[in-house]
């Protein structure tokens, strides 16, 4: 008969393709990732990164609000329209509650926003749940900016702070994800840099505007705000959704059409079908090694230590700089520079921040984690005490500048260590799984000390208050050796690491010290697995 099927004879070349080996695919992948270098990982992922640079600059916004909102008790004209008058020296001052309610209500809104965050992240993707609060964010600047009571700008910035907590735990993760390992700890410094850039403006603003005694003064530093969704917005629209997101969603074949996207330079399908075999591979391994994603999972078996990692390597940002940091501007005012020098202190504060992140780079690439890490802490410790000890002269205006000039010091020393090694860490300590909960969980890490240091700040730099000016060094330097004791025994080194090897790393009793010299095996791999 015509429609009688026959077997396919040797002539007929008929071609059966075996279906690939997700193990082998991503053991060649891990290879891969190891031999490249750094100018290679720039040539075939150039765009990755650049996507990624660009989803990071929502941080800018989260970090024009951290240091507007901790100079504002130090601008004259918001000091006029919302303080009470103390004296002739001490002029108009924002009574200290008001001072702690301003202080706290971004970190309140973190902390909200972040669990938000974690949530329409983990349901939606990275593109998806930054368009939504972006959009939250540029309706709630509408209610600072036309505050007609300090108690409505309190409202105001804990309704943009929930934005800024999801921005804050967004854009780390996806910068890590889009990124080969080479490129990790570079991507993290440009996250670290828009927080900086942030800053940086925010302190050019009010120095602009310090003179001004019209309400238009303190309006136009939250007007600015509304530049930057306007910027970002046309970028996420057109950004790639993360692959591992897309992999945890069994949806592998969208995961390789976005890997094809985001590689060049000669990258074939097959690499790119390895690309995403290891991100399955991981995804598998994580779900063999704890049971669920939940926030509980983050506190057991070998995650409790992912998670203490991150939590303390975001939170020792604050205590390295205890208070001090918080209120750096008002700090300049009362170290005894007048208002105006201690804007352009501030400002030279952002602009050493930018550059002592891009000195970074190579110290990163060099020394990786852990070392930068207990040798930062280490330099701003005794930084600290010098701080602490020139503050018990006697005052006069050389005191002050010699504080200033410390406390510079101190932050050149952080900006080349501990601020950027803690975005890099919680961007890699993390089981992929659990990625979005854990930095959730130290991204609130972070916002409770915070809070912790908005409460105290003007409790103990307040002239009406505790008065302790400088003197607070001498506390702080005593908390960062505290630090540098946990980090010595507790942080382990993850650089030039994938994320495979180091759920395999962190699943064996291994002590922190031990994780760089550990060679990873294919017994190690094919046993984990």
């Amino acid at each position: 008969m015509d429609n009688e099927k026959t077997a396919p004879t040797a002539s007929d070349h008929v071609e059966v393709s075996a279906p690939p080996d997700t193990a082998a695919d991503a053991r060649l992948a891990t290879e891969e990732e190891h031999r490249l270098t750094i100018s290679e990982a720039f040539r075939k992922h150039y765009k990755a990164f650049l996507w990624s640079m660009a989803i990071s600059l929502a941080i800018v916004m989260d970090g024009y609000d951290g240091a507007l909102l901790g100079s504002l008790s130090a601008f004259p004209s918001f000091r006029n329209r919302f303080g009470q008058y103390v004296n002739e020296k001490s002029g108009y001052q924002l009574a200290a509650h008001w001072q702690l309610a301003l202080g706290s209500s971004s970190p309140v809104g973190n902390i909200v926003g972040i669990y938000m965050g974690a949530f329409t992240t983990a349901r939606l993707g990275y593109k998806r749940s930054a368009l939504i609060w972006l959009a939250w964010l540029t309706g709630c600047i509408f209610i600072s900016f036309f505050a007609t009571h300090i108690s409505i700008i309190f409202v105001g910035e804990l309704l943009c702070g929930m934005s800024w907590g999801v921005f804050a735990t967004l854009a780390p993760p996806y910068a890590a994800e889009l990124c080969p390992v080479v490129l990790r700890g570079l991507v993290e410094i440009w996250v670290v840099m828009c927080w900086g850039i942030g800053q940086l403006l925010s302190y050019s603003v009010l120095l602009t505007l310090n003179k001004s005694t019209s309400q238009w003064g303190w309006r136009i530093p939250f007007a600015v705000q509304w530049v930057w969704p306007a910027i970002i917005v046309p970028l996420v629209l057109f950004a790639p959704e993360s692959p591992w997101w897309l992999v945890r969603h069994n949806r592998r074949e969208e995961a390789e059409k976005v890997v094809k996207r985001l590689v060049s330079g000669g990258v074939n399908n097959e690499q790119v079908r390895r690309m995403v075999a290891l991100m399955v591979e991981t995804n598998n391994l994580e779900k063999n090694i704890h049971e669920g994603d939940g926030y509980l999972d983050c506190f057991r078996g070998t995650n409790r230590w992912r998670t203490e990692i991150a939590c303390a390597a975001w939170a020792a940002q604050l205590w390295c700089g205890f208070v001090i940091a918080s209120y750096s501007t008002y700090f300049f005012e009362l170290a005894g520079l007048k208002s105006q020098d201690a804007y352009k202190m501030s400002v030279g504060q952002g602009g050493l921040h930018l550059l002592f992140n891009l000195i970074s780079i190579p110290f990163v690439a060099r020394f990786g984690r852990r070392r930068l890490y207990l040798s930062g802490l280490a330099y701003m410790s005794v930084t600290m005490f010098l701080l602490g000890f020139i503050a018990l002269a006697p005052e006069n205006g050389a005191v002050g500048y010699a504080s200033s000039t410390i406390f510079l010091l101190w932050n050149c020393g952080y900006q080349l260590s501990v601020g950027p090694a803690a975005y890099i860490l919680v961007s890699e300590v993390s089981s992929t799984r659990l990625r979005a909960k854990t930095v959730a969980l130290a991204r609130n890490a972070y916002n409770l000390s915070l809070l912790i240091n908005y409460f105290v700040g003007p409790y103990i730099l307040n002239p009406t208050k505790g008065n302790w000016k400088g003197k607070t060094g001498l506390l702080t330097g005593g908390i960062i050796i505290l630090f540098w004791i946990w980090a010595y025994f507790r942080l382990p080194e993850t650089k030039n690491r994938t994320f495979e090897e180091l759920d395999i790393l962190f699943s064996k009793s291994l002590k922190a010290k031990e994780f760089k010299a550990y060679r990873i095996t294919d017994t190690d791999l094919h046993g984990a697995k």
